[in-house]
Parts: structure tokens; sequence; C-alpha cells
């Protein structure tokens, strides 16, 4: 059955497949990429294939701008002055830029001052002006470096919420590191390491340039810089700055007068007593020992971060991470009697808290997976109260008392709960619970029961893993011929179809911001390359119409299609979350394809080659990134296939990259060619078994080999449910729902 699923995962047509990706294109820094790379080729394109005209000098003069050609973008924008009026703005703009870009500043400078005074009351001419006027600050060799810091500040006050600030405060941390104002660069570059970006891993280097000049460091800004350290990951340097900070904090507290013992009002009072003086607060101290016990922890240094938690449990009120945290060592050290002691003081102490009812889900997991199936329904069955209705964990409770009945062959149980899950508002777990029941009725030999259950399962939940899964055994089982499954149905419609359709499904009506004369403007902003002020022109209608899918639709395939795909396909999420499921089931084929579209395509399918389906990797890049590829996760994965440095450093080494960089994975090419490269190398681990190349991909080898073998003589749906990670789980039935909804739509 599982070949037959996944037949055709991994072909790819030989002539598409011989796509060649650009060496150097994937050598662009991600915060240039989409200038240099996409709007530059498109601009290109159409400078080379226009005839001659009004359009194509414009194509020509915007592919010298993106491409970097400053001069001759100023010479052919300065022709084009005057031509047509509803772009001068916009032409005026291209020119400042393209002289402060060439160095002519004094020029540029006047050119500003000539858009003042033509656009005076215009606040996107400000804004834009204001910009270059930064940029012109921050190169004027006359002002010192605190200064053009400060000038920064003020411009992040009036207009910080867009791409440029993670390089602005980077900036503003290189100018205050010159003008030797150690402390504040120091501040800023925390700033940028705390808002993760392209710009993370040269502000660590900067930040760790200041510190080994011996700079004096007072002990609050080691306290700091500490737990980031902590935060990011390096465990070993963690320890070591926690225990020089507590030692530094003990040789600079004053001593202690031991003539007369204070009065101890609490805890905290006694603990102070207990320890050693320290001009450390007590709160921060616990802070550091907390850190102290999670890096040994991660160390695999069980026996250390045993006595660290005990420690902090013995010491200070209890937190709920430490009893969780001290509980899983317990459990993994074979400390099963401590293990339980803790846990029952767990529930004492964070009874109704979110923090329990995951406990309680936690142990309520293992013990089924364990085969106490009585003990995990009653687990299960108390996080049903009242207290917890909060918890995401509640909406799957009866699908997985279900579960324990069903693999207790316990059917009418396993059936009255799994008709209680139908009811959960939550659509996985209500989905799931149908197409069990379809599975139960089948092994009855309730033919009739099975295939409307299956049916039902589809129609609740259309374009999800569960209704996919509903199809094939509907065809497998022989219950329906494959011809009459109703399968993801897209419906092959014309644009003015798909709108009108649209229009149908949604309440209200327009605001008039939204209009053609707007549309076609923004379209045409977009043909003449002037793409930054495309989007200040839609930005003013979004505001009031973002709520409306008409507009998300349009306005989304808009810039989808000219590949302004971090600003296309966020709009795309805003009109999945907004439209109800059952829309979708025979939803216009246009609206599928922009819910899943297939971005960079031809670098997708050169990395492919013929070891994987282009759509099983965009599956996995809908989930990983929903196509941004400048973000950055908190575990430091990075693009649009979030792969993490260590990883990447690897792979690039195995495909031959001599001058990589981390940095490098915030290029969409780039990143491409190492992520696809981890899912071939995963899928031959794995022996092209999806399932746990997903597994793998998001939680790590261990544990998806652990899954893997326990799964070995599990049925394909039983063993998706038994991965015990809860993140994990959810991932791989996103993922494979994603690629089978992918097949329909393209491939269908």
């Amino acid at each position: 059955m599982l070949k037959k699923i996944f037949a055709g995962l991994f072909i790819c047509a030989a002539t598409v497949c011989a796509a060649e990706n650009s060496t150097d294109d994937a050598l662009v820094p991600g915060y240039e990429f989409q200038n240099k790379v996409i709007r530059y080729d498109r601009n290109q394109k159409n400078c080379d294939s226009l005839p001659a005209g009004l359009e194509k000098d414009f194509a020509c003069a915007a592919a010298a701008y993106y491409k970097g050609s400053f001069v001759k973008s100023l010479a052919a924008y300065k022709k084009l002055i005057g031509k047509d009026s509803s772009l001068d703005k916009s032409i005026l703009s291209r020119i400042a830029r393209s002289q402060f870009e060439d160095k002519q500043f004094a020029k540029a400078r006047e050119t500003l001052k000539l858009g003042d005074e033509r656009f005076p009351k215009d606040d996107e001419w400000k804004e834009f002006a204001d910009r270059i006027r930064l940029d012109l600050t921050l190169q004027e060799s006359g002002i010192k470096p605190k200064a053009k810091a400060d000038s920064i500040d003020v411009f992040l006050k009036n207009y910080g919420d867009d791409e440029s600030v993670p390089r602005l405060r980077y900036k503003k941390g290189v100018l205050l590191e010159q003008a030797h104002w150690f402390k504040a660069a120091k501040k800023a570059y925390l700033y940028v390491i705390a808002h993760p970006s392209e710009y993370g891993d040269q502000a660590w280097e900067a930040l760790r340039r200041i510190r080994s000049r011996s700079i004096a460091e007072t002990l609050d800004e080691k306290i700091t810089y500490s737990s980031r350290l902590c935060a990011k990951g390096f465990h070993e340097e963690c320890i070591a700055i926690v225990d020089s900070i507590l030692a530094q904090g003990e040789a600079e507290a004053p001593a202690r007068d031991t003539s007369k013992i204070p009065n101890l009002k609490t805890s905290e009072d006694s603990l102070n007593w207990k320890l050693a003086p320290s001009s450390i607060s007590l709160k921060t101290r616990i802070s550091l020992w907390e850190n102290r016990a999670n890096a040994y922890k991660r160390l695999k240094k069980d026996t250390l971060a045993i006595g660290y938690y005990e420690f902090l449990i013995d010491s200070v009120e209890p937190r709920a991470g430490w009893l969780q945290s001290l509980a899983r060592l317990y459990r993994a050290n074979h400390m099963d009697s401590l293990a339980q002691k803790i846990d029952l003081f767990f529930q004492e102490k964070f009874r109704y808290t979110m923090q329990n009812a995951d406990n309680i889900w936690v142990r309520a997991f293992e013990q089924e997976q364990k085969g106490l199936y009585d003990d995990a329904i009653s687990s299960y069955d108390s996080l049903t109260i009242r207290q917890f209705k909060n918890s995401p964990k509640v909406k799957w409770v009866q699908f997985r008392i279900a579960l324990c009945y069903l693999k207790q062959n316990k059917i009418d149980s396993a059936i009255a709960h799994f008709e209680k899950a139908k009811s959960e508002e939550y659509l996985w777990s209500s989905s799931g619970a149908r197409m069990f029941l379809g599975d139960i009725y089948l092994a009855q030999g309730k033919l009739e029961e099975a295939k409307a259950a299956y049916l039902d399962c589809i129609q609740d939940f259309p374009v999800g893993y569960y209704a996919h899964r509903s199809r094939i055994k509907l065809i497998e089982s022989k219950l329906m011929d494959s011809t009459t499954v109703p399968w993801l149905a897209p419906r092959d419609m014309s644009e003015e179809e798909t709108i009108r359709w649209i229009q149908t499904t949604q309440a209200g009506t327009s605001d008039s911001s939204h209009s053609v004369g707007r549309y076609e403007m923004v379209k045409r902003l977009l043909d003449l390359g002037f793409a930054e002020e495309a989007y200040d022109v839609f930005q003013f209608a979004k505001k009031k119409n973002q709520k409306r899918l008409d507009f998300l639709y349009t306005y989304g395939t808009l810039f989808l299609s000219y590949n302004e795909i971090i600003q296309g396909y966020a709009l795309a999420r805003q009109f999945q979350n907004a439209i109800p499921r059952r829309y979708l089931a025979d939803a216009p084929r246009n609206v599928m394809k922009f819910l899943y579209p297939k971005p960079f395509y031809d670098k997708v399918v050169a990395a492919a080659d013929s070891s994987i389906d282009p759509l099983f990797v965009y599956s996995v890049m809908r989930q990983e990134s929903t196509f941004n590829y400048l973000i950055t996760s908190p575990a430091n994965a990075r693009g649009l296939l979030q792969v993490i440095p260590p990883t990447a450093k690897k792979l690039a080494k195995a495909e031959g990259i001599s001058d990589y960089h981390p940095n490098l994975l915030y290029n969409p090419y780039m990143n491409i060619r190492l992520g696809v490269r981890y899912l071939k190398d995963l899928l031959v681990e794995y022996e092209n078994d999806p399932m746990y190349v997903l597994a793998n991909y998001n939680a790590g080898p261990k544990p998806a080999k652990r899954w893997q073998a326990a799964g070995k003589d599990i049925p394909w749906d039983r063993r998706a449910e038994e991965i015990s990670y809860w993140e994990t789980r959810d991932y791989v039935k996103r993922c494979l729902g994603n690629y089978w909804v992918y097949s329909e739509v393209w491939n269908r």
C-alpha cells in the first residue's frame, strides 16, 4: 500500500530536471536577493524583449538600477523625467537613490529638495526622502559616529517597521563601537541577536570582539551577555560564564555581619542567609542557576543537571519547567520512583495550569505507548475538566482515548469516543476520528458505514491529511472506483469567474480604496520596474481591505506572478485563514494554486534531479517557512527550508561549495540546493519512507529512528499517531497533507 501511495513521489521529468542553478545568484546575500536577482532578471528580460518605446526605456533603467549599475540607471531615469507626470515622483526617487549609490551626495540632496518642493504634503515621498537622507548622514565624513547612531534612532522611531530595521540596528552597533561607546554598542548588538535576522552572526562576532578587548565590563553587562549566550545554545561557554559571574558576585559582596541572626521573614531571606554573600540579587542568581542546569541537561550530563534542578527545587519556590525537566531526567535514568514523586508534587503544585495539562498529556502518551491503556485513559480523561479547556491538548483527548480502546480491540468503546471526537471544533482531531471510524466499520465488514465515514471525513476537511487517506482507502477497499472518489477537484475557471466565486464566499462590501484603478497602478509600477513604489500604493488599500478575500487574492496572485514571493504568499496565508475550509473541496484551480504555489520552480527542479518529487520539496517548504526566505527560527534554522548552519556546513562540503557562508542560507537558491540535498540524503537513509524523512527533518535522527523501529509492524495510519513529539506528529501529517494537495492541484 505504501508504495502505491507514494509511487510518484521521487520522479521528475528529465527534460525539466536538467535546469541549472546559477552559481553567482546563489552567492548574493539574502537581503539583496530580491533586487539583484529577481527584480533585475524581470526587468532585464523586458529590456531585451520589448519593442522600442517608453516601457522598454523604463525596463532598461530599472534593470540597471537593480543590478547596481547606478551611473547607467541615473542617465536613463534623467531622460524619463517628465515623460509621464504620474511617474515623476517614482523617477525622482530613483534618481536620488542612484546618485547616492554613485556617491554623488550633493546632487542627491538637490534631487531630494526638488522632490520636497514638488510633493510638499506627500507622506510617501517624505518617508522615501528621509530614508535617503539617513543614508546620506551615515556616509557623511564630517559627522561623528555617535551622531550617526542617534540619527538611526530617530529614523527607527518614525519608520521602524520594515525589512531595513535589522540592517540599521546592526549599523547602529557598528557606529557605536567605532565611537568607543562600547556599552551602548553591546546593547545594540544584543538587540540584533535577540531579534533573529541575517545580521545575527555578525552581531555575535562584534559582541565577542568587544569583549575580547578586555574592556571594562560591569557585572550587569556580563549577566545580560550570559543570558543571550545560554539562549543561543553555547552550552559549555554558558556554564563557564555563569560560574564566573557567580564567583564575581561573591567576591564583590561586602562581608556578612554574623554577630547576630537577622529576622528571616521569607524563604528567600532564609536562602540568602544560607548562601555565601553576593552582590547579585537572588532573582538573578536563580536565573543563572537555571541556565546552568539547562546547559548540563542539553549536554547530556544528566547527573550534574539532576543535582542543579534538585538544588533549585529544594531552595526556592519550584517552577513548573524545573519539575518537568527533573521528572524527565529521572525517567531517562530509570529513577522511576523519584519521577513518580516529582509528578505527584507537580500535580499538587500546578494542578490547573497549562504546564500541568502538558505534563498530564506526556504521562498519558507514555502510558499508552507502554500498553498501560487503563492508566492512559484515566490520565487523558483528567484533562476534560473545565479548568483545562484552553489547552490545545484537550482537543485530542477523545481521539487518543478512542485509540487506546481500539488497541485493546474494545470496539464499541472506541466507536463511542471517536464519535465524541467528531464533535470537536478542532479540524484535525475531528477529521481523524471520521477516518478511523471508517477503518473500524471496514474491519467489521460494514461496507456502507465505512464508505459513509470516509466520505464524511473528506467533506469535513477536504484539504487535510486524513481526507486523502480516506480517498485512498475508498479505492483500496473497492468501496468506490477511483473515477468516482471525491478527489480534491479544483475547477478550471477564467480569472473573472474565479473572482466572482471568491466574492460569493465573503460578506460585506469592499472599501473604495480597493479599485480597479489602484490595482492597475500597482501593476503598472511593477511592469515599469518600480516594485518598492508599487508596495507603497498597495499598502494604502491594504489597511482597509485586508479581511476581503477578493482583495487578498487579487493582490496576492499579482505579487506572486511577479516573483514577489514573500509579499504574495503572506496574502495567501491571510486568505486561507479567512476562507471556510469546506469551500476548498471544489475551489477554482487558480485559488488552490494561489494557496499552494511553486516559487523558484526551476531551482527546485534542478536540485531535485530525479531523486525527489519537487512537490514533496514544496510540501516541506510551505510548512517550514511559508516561503519567507529571510526568516530565522528560535533554533537558528534559516531560510526557505529552515536549514541550521551546522547541517548546512556539512551539506555545502558534500556539494563542493567552497565559498559557503552561513548567511547564504537566506539566499533562496543556496537554501534550496542545500535543503533539497538534505531531503535526498534522508530519503536514502530511510529507504524512501516519507513519514520518517519528515520526522527526522523536524526532530532529528535519534527520535526518528526510534519511531521507525517502533512502527515497523504497525499499519500506516497508526504509525503517524505513535510519533510521541506533539510538534513532530503534527508536522508530519501537515507536510504529507501539503504534498497530496500539491499533487492534486498541479498534477491531477
